[in-house]
């Protein structure tokens, strides 16, 4: 823990920060109370995040919830506690005086010519008070849309089996419907009785996640065969379906917002609402991802939700008069709160999807959804809709184990990634061996392991919650066999346990003749074009490591590795160690049939592929395209999708829409480059998700409501020059990605980077949309309609092809050059037409 608190770095970069502003203000370039509000803001950044974080670990102190990410915590908490006790210093120099005077008996001077300022001030305070009642509105849409975003995403990806590319398509669909309800909204800006349509807009908002997650499981079986893979075409007009009526609803009422509040206090509140809503994103997502998880199931979070939604709107509803839909309000939040207290609702949702089961348990985890289920004698383990094992798999139990343990003389000691409750670790234990670290990422796992089975009861078993990689990272032990049970490489998660960097690190644990075991999904008969280049990968990859190789097909290709000489005549290997199998033996295999599968497929093998890294992940984009193999699907019905999506984006939009349209394509591409970045260094991806998008919308928050204390004026020459930042940003982020993948700079650093620049562009994309809603001069309705439906457009398509295609053909590293193009040519247009708008 020590060696991650930065004491000296710490100071040393506050003091060389402070003399540069210093310096600047002293010479006139920025002003004296510039440089204090810079100094302000880190001041409230390090008081927020050290207050944040220690609530959070008072919480895990008090009611024993375990954080996957605790020690991050605690170095996030200290190194910020010293930086705001550092800057504290500067602010105490500065009020010095203020501080003597306390203890000093003063007369209050009146100044009578600044009364005129204090009275506009009172004013001022008194629009606010008004405002922030009414604000409790886009508050809560911000928190209603961010926790249903997140659950409904869950949902999605547990009953259709996802992977990145059904993150994109949902969210896609998300975007895209989203700015379609904002755009329509400027067709009702006639209305006279807007009020009406905010609060029956809301009220469907807070029942409609309810709903949907019902429906998802409700359906899933009903509309698709049981047991069926279900296409991507599918899984596109299945959540747009499902999404419409929530998320153009809640783009509807964005622009519904807008246009009331702005003409209430007769301003221009666009930028306001934006931000507003950024603020509910942010408290919905550090409410979820810390709070609400570990203490509810998902009905119970929605419930929740919904039941705080109604009481808002029967507090508004009632101060402008519609006293129906208050009272009406009310009703259904106790109808609500009856229906949870009467039903488990989870489990009742959950048994249209398990059908012929009984579900002996559910639980919500931060890594995803468990669920156990029992069929006659057999009980069936599932995280997120996937089988990971059931009582009965002894088969491959011993496949998994034996193939790896009988090439090592007398192995001793062993690590197993994932799968130890599966009934790996009684096979393992066949063997003299002295200890097994089992390493399991989800804590939930191995809970469920220790009540409902048997497999790490031995006293030889070491049970170690972390994620692999970071275990591997932070461990001296040396293993002489390591036992992946990692499924083949469907996601770009997963695709880190098959990468050259893993390999390598995996090569710094084994000691002299250790042995590595992977395996991918079995091609004993037939290997399609797909399924050739995904195992020439993974072979060429692990070559570049390892000396040598064999494969061995059975229930899967596994593959076995080692500096070691290695033999395929696993009959023989058990006879003579006299290992007590029911189907990994002599009787059961031969060698001749061995050797035939195993030449088969080497014989398939292609010398000329890319081998799989981390910031390139070929393994995972052949996995995809294998996938979508079963389906015929046409990649030209995406590409000429987009295609015409950008040529009508060109056609239609000017300097500034086309700008908003670019800003909200690079942040979002942004965000999912610098998780997949955060995915590939530390793996525990699925908590730090919600850590990630509450920074990005802290970001948005900020730029948007506080823009005018940074820029001297709100015109098109700031909205060029903002443009041309985000050039820079996307330019820079790539180095700075190299970097930390090749220097070792302290996770502290490395997660501090990576936050701060998601910071930078959700800030940089606050500031470019508020500039925007005060250049684009229209009515109020149509302004915010267009340029949060160009934003969520942008963002739509950003993540549908950097997932679909940029990622997987470019690498994430490649990807940010892409990006800064993209913004060079909005600069491009924007310079083009300055003449147009240099009036504005």
């Amino acid at each position: 823990m020590q060696s991650n608190l930065f004491i000296i770095e710490i100071l040393t970069i506050i003091i060389i920060a402070y003399l540069i502003t210093l310096i600047l203000s002293k010479t006139k370039i920025i002003k004296i109370n510039t440089h204090r509000k810079i100094w302000n803001l880190f001041l409230l950044i390090t008081f927020s995040v050290s207050g944040i974080l220690g609530v959070l670990l008072i919480i895990q102190i008090n009611y024993d919830v375990n954080y996957p990410i605790t020690d991050d915590m605690l170095v996030w908490y200290f190194n910020f506690s010293i930086g705001m006790f550092l800057i504290g210093i500067f602010h105490i120099g500065w009020h010095l005086k203020y501080f003597k005077n306390i203890f000093k008996k003063e007369d209050i001077i009146i100044d009578k010519e600044f009364e005129p300022k204090k009275v506009l001030k009172e004013r001022k305070r008194s629009k606010f008070k008004i405002i922030k009642i009414d604000f409790l509105i886009i508050f809560i849409l911000g928190v209603v849309t961010l926790v249903s975003q997140i659950i409904l995403l869950r949902e999605f990806l547990s009953v259709f089996n996802g992977n990145e590319l059904v993150i994109g398509i949902i969210l896609c669909n998300w975007m895209l419907l989203t700015g379609l309800g904002a755009y329509t909204g400027k067709y009702l800006h006639r209305l006279k009785n807007a009020i009406s349509l905010i609060i029956g807009s809301l009220f469907i908002l807070g029942l409609l996640p309810i709903i949907i997650v019902f429906m998802i499981n409700f359906l899933k079986n009903i509309v698709y065969p049981i047991g069926s893979m279900i296409s991507l075409i599918q899984i596109l007009y299945s959540s747009f379906v499902l999404l419409l009526p929530f998320c153009f609803t809640s783009g509807l009422l964005f622009t519904l917002a807008s246009k009331y509040f702005s003409d209430k206090y007769q301003d221009n509140l666009i930028s306001k609402i934006y931000g507003y809503e950024a603020i509910g994103s942010i408290v919905g997502g550090l409410l979820f991802n810390f709070v609400l998880i570990y203490i509810l199931t998902t009905f119970q979070i929605l419930a929740l939700i919904s039941v705080a939604t109604l009481i808002i709107l029967f507090v508004f509803a009632n101060k402008v008069g519609k006293y129906i839909l208050a009272y009406m309000s009310i009703f259904i939040a106790i109808v609500i709160v009856l229906i949870n207290f009467s039903f488990d609702l989870d489990k009742e949702a959950k048994s249209f999807l398990y059908v012929n089961q009984k579900i002996e348990l559910i639980q919500d985890t931060p890594f995803g959804n468990l669920v156990i289920t029992r069929d006659a004698d057999q009980f069936n383990y599932f995280e997120n809709n996937n089988l990971l094992f059931t009582t009965n798999s002894i088969v491959e139990n011993e496949e998994a184990v034996h193939y790896a343990m009988l090439q090592h003389k007398n192995p001793k000691k062993v690590l197993l990634l994932s799968g130890g409750i599966s009934g790996m670790t009684e096979e393992i234990l066949k063997y003299d061996i002295i200890r097994i670290d089992y390493v399991e990422v989800n804590p939930a796992i191995i809970d469920i392991g220790r009540k409902y089975t048997n497999s790490l009861n031995s006293v030889r078993i070491n049970s170690i919650v972390e994620d692999p990689r970071l275990f591997l990272k932070s461990t001296d032990s040396l293993y002489d066999v390591i036992l992946i049970n990692i499924p083949e490489p469907s996601t770009m998660q997963i695709n880190r346990y098959f990468t050259l960097e893993f390999f390598t690190e995996l090569k710094k644990h084994l000691n002299v003749d250790g042995v590595v075991a992977s395996y991918l999904s079995s091609t004993e008969n037939y290997l399609s074009e797909e399924s050739q280049r995904i195992n020439s990968i993974l072979y060429n990859t692990i070559k570049k490591v390892f000396s040598n190789i064999i494969i061995i097909n059975g229930g899967r290709n596994y593959y076995i590795f080692s500096d070691a000489e290695l033999s395929r005549d696993i009959p023989s290997l058990v006879k003579s160690k006299k290992i007590n199998n029911l189907y990994v033996n002599q009787y059961h295999l031969d060698t001749l049939t061995l050797n035939q599968r195993s030449d088969f497929i080497l014989s398939k093998l292609q010398k000329d592929v890319e081998i799989n890294t981390d910031f390139k992940p070929n393994a995972y984009f052949q996995q995809l395209l294998l996938w979508l193999s079963h389906f015929d699907f046409n990649y030209f019905v995406i590409i000429g999708f987009v295609v015409s999506i950008l040529t009508i984006i060109f056609w239609k939009l000017n300097p500034i829409t086309f700008g908003i349209f670019t800003a909200g394509f690079s942040a979002s591409s942004f965000e999912m480059i610098l998780i997949f970045a955060f995915q590939i260094f530390y793996g525990y991806v699925y908590q730090m998700i919600g850590i990630i998008i509450t920074i990005f919308m802290l970001g948005l928050a900020i730029g948007a409501l506080y823009h005018k204390k940074i820029l001297k004026q709100v015109n098109y020459i700031s909205f060029l020059k903002t443009q041309i930042i985000i050039f820079v940003y996307s330019v820079s982020v790539p180095i700075v990605l190299i970097l930390l993948k090749n220097f070792n700079l302290g996770n502290f650093i490395i997660q501090l980077s990576l936050a701060f620049m998601v910071f930078t562009i959700a800030f940089l994309v606050g500031v470019q949309f508020s500039i925007a809603s005060k250049i684009n001069v229209e009515n109020i309705s149509k302004s915010a309609a267009t340029l949060y439906g160009v934003d969520l457009l942008g963002a739509a398509i950003s993540i549908l092809i950097l997932i679909l295609f940029l990622i997987p053909i470019f690498g994430i590293i490649n990807v940010g050059f892409f990006i800064a193009i993209l913004n060079l040519i909005s600069i491009f247009i924007c310079l083009i037409n300055k003449k147009k708008y240099l009036g504005n």
